[in-house]
């Protein structure tokens, strides 16, 4: 009998929908029923960047933001979603709310949002604790980003980073560029736009072209800036990264090959977290700004040794999460109550 999946996205940012439909081609390779509930426009732009399969899939905007959050409006997502019924196994990215509609859901992700924002309301950090306490829910993380409070309130299965499968293992050839990126999610667009306003009035730097999130690229723009088409043909070309260090930005990045070099907005506790882990790792900086973030890796584009030891601590990180999370939820998503906090 073929087991039915629902992949039920967060909707702020990319990078929830990425995550997913990566574990959708895995899903499907193992015979599975994958089907993935995000809104159309942002699936179409994946599939097309990220070189990936359509997947089947209905048209559904969690309208989670960061926004609707701190107003409280965001917590009463899951009452729009249809009936889940048919589906075996339901699979929900960073939205602990599923469980008030399916008690069995698994969660993934790397963070819950009530931890998240500091500006958060007493009253939806309360009541999502209490989800939390009642379900012990099943949560699956990939192990450089996992949050301390994933383990004190899931059942904690910790995997890889998560890549399609087709993505090649990255080199030092013909890598001579530098991304700057913000994302959907955050709110320091602002400061961004400034400093890449200002850096298109400088020469040329020692990266050969700069590419830049189209959010937050000037309408005038030098022969060596561009805006960022997120292609694995553009990751391929990036020696660096500047930019708010969401899980799935910084995930191609490091599959790529890049260093990442961070900057954040203050009160995002996540962003925060990331940050320093991946530092920690040793896969990047956590720089106070974007102009320190962007000396840093004008530092680094100039350290020849720096990048081969980049590259050879690389070799290390896990990529396999997609493969990974699809056996643990086909091999034991009917397993209720013999999981305790483990790791693959």
């Amino acid at each position: 009998m073929t087991t039915r999946v629902a992949l039920i996205a967060c909707s702020n940012g990319y990078g929830h929908i990425r995550r997913l439909l990566f574990l959708l081609e895995a899903l499907r390779s193992r015979s599975a029923e994958p089907v993935l509930f995000a809104p159309l426009k942002s699936v179409q732009r994946l599939v097309q960047t990220e070189g990936v399969a359509p997947p089947e899939q209905v048209d559904f905007d969690s309208q989670t933001t960061i926004s609707s959050w701190l107003d409280g409006t965001a917590w009463s997502w899951y009452k729009r979603l249809p009936s889940l019924s048919e589906y075996d196994v339901v699979v929900c990215d960073n939205l602990i709310e599923i469980l008030k509609v399916r008690p069995d859901a698994w969660l993934s992700g790397s963070f819950f949002w009530h931890e998240s924002l500091e500006e958060i309301s007493r009253e939806l950090k309360r009541k999502s604790q209490e989800l939390l306490i009642t379900h012990r829910p099943r949560m699956i993380s990939s192990s450089l980003f996992s949050s301390e409070k994933l383990m004190r309130y899931t059942r904690l299965y910790e995997v890889g980073l998560y890549k399609s499968g087709t993505e090649k293992t990255p080199n030092l050839r013909n890598k001579h560029d530098i991304l700057i990126a913000c994302g959907r999610g955050g709110r320091i667009e602002d400061e961004a736009k400034q400093f890449v306003t200002s850096l298109a009035k400088v020469k040329p730097t020692v990266f050969k072209k700069v590419w830049v999130d189209p959010a937050i690229l000037p309408t005038s723009t030098p022969y060596w800036m561009m805006p960022a088409t997120f292609t694995s043909q553009m990751y391929n070309s990036i020696l660096a990264v500047v930019i708010r260090p969401g899980v799935g930005t910084v995930t191609n990045s490091l599959i790529a090959g890049a260093k990442v070099f961070s900057f954040y907005e203050t009160g995002s506790c996540e962003m925060q977290e990331n940050a320093q882990k991946i530092t920690d790792a040793g896969y990047g900086c956590n720089t106070s700004s974007i102009e320190e973030a962007w000396k840093s890796a004008v530092t680094y584009a100039e350290n020849s040794y720096a990048q081969k030891r980049h590259f050879h601590l690389l070799k290390g990180l896990n990529m396999d999460g997609a493969e990974e999370t699809a056996k643990i939820l086909l091999e034991r998503g009917d397993d209720q109550n013999s999981i305790g906090e483990e790791s693959v």
